[in-house]
């Protein structure tokens, strides 16, 4: 009899135990900490960049009638939607294009900008200094939103009949993702609108005005090709694109 009532107290005992049973006042309850997916981080809306523009016109890379006193004009651009544009190749340059290629001025061009953003196709004007004779090279910011994500910049070559640098376009914001960084090596554009044959040539008016085209030259005149000299394979600048965190 006693050692049925020991057994029967055991299996109690552990029944209990298997089950979670007992009053231990050292027992804690179990916790569990929920997995959550952290929620994937939204694209800015407007977003900062920095642009350095530098020069590589030196003559040992464009010996062919390298001029003397070279420098590059203020820039001068935008950033833009689809219909902001400020200059299309192999179409004719608007008044502040041509103005910008021959002077360097950028009163006519900005007006024309001031009008596309008054059409609500550009926020943000870029009205930067160029690089100036002697110098490397500029870096300034600017800003750039998902409606607006494309970037055009130019700048005059100097000296020279109507021949610039130019950014046209750039899509900043591709894939629903801001473009981190980027390089672009820089051509030469002739504006059409003078026909001067080197970079020193005198004013002569081309009537009527051609479209705009890269930059194409006699061997014995610049000696490019498509907008890059045509001995050395060398692009006369480039700009480097960062964005800003």
């Amino acid at each position: 009899m006693n050692k049925l009532i020991q057994f029967s107290t055991v299996l109690s005992f552990t029944l209990l135990t298997a089950c979670g049973g007992g009053s231990s006042s050292n027992s804690t309850p179990e916790t569990t900490t929920p997995t959550t997916t952290p929620a994937s981080t939204a694209p800015a809306d407007t977003v900062t960049y920095e642009l350095t523009f530098t020069q590589e016109w030196t003559a040992a890379n464009f010996a062919t009638n390298y001029p003397s006193g070279t420098h590059f004009s203020p820039l001068v651009g935008l950033t833009h939607n689809l219909e902001g544009g400020i200059f299309k190749r192999d179409e004719v340059a608007s008044p502040g294009i041509v103005l910008m290629a021959e002077t360097g001025g950028k009163s006519t061009l900005k007006n024309e900008i001031s009008d596309i953003q008054n059409a609500g196709h550009s926020n943000y004007l870029i009205d930067e200094s160029g690089i100036s004779n002697g110098s490397q090279s500029v870096t300034f910011t600017f800003e750039a939103s998902q409606d607006f994500p494309l970037l055009s910049v130019v700048s005059m070559i100097a000296p020279s009949p109507d021949w610039f640098v130019a950014i046209n376009s750039l899509s900043l914001f591709n894939d629903n993702t801001w473009v981190e960084s980027q390089t672009i090596e820089l051509k030469v554009y002739d504006a059409g609108s003078d026909s001067g044959l080197r970079f020193s040539s005198g004013n002569l008016a081309t009537d009527p005005a051609e479209p705009i085209t890269l930059l194409s030259s006699e061997r014995d005149d610049t000696d490019f090709a498509e907008g890059i000299h045509h001995q050395t394979g060398k692009h006369i600048g480039y700009i480097e694109i960062k964005l800003m965190q």
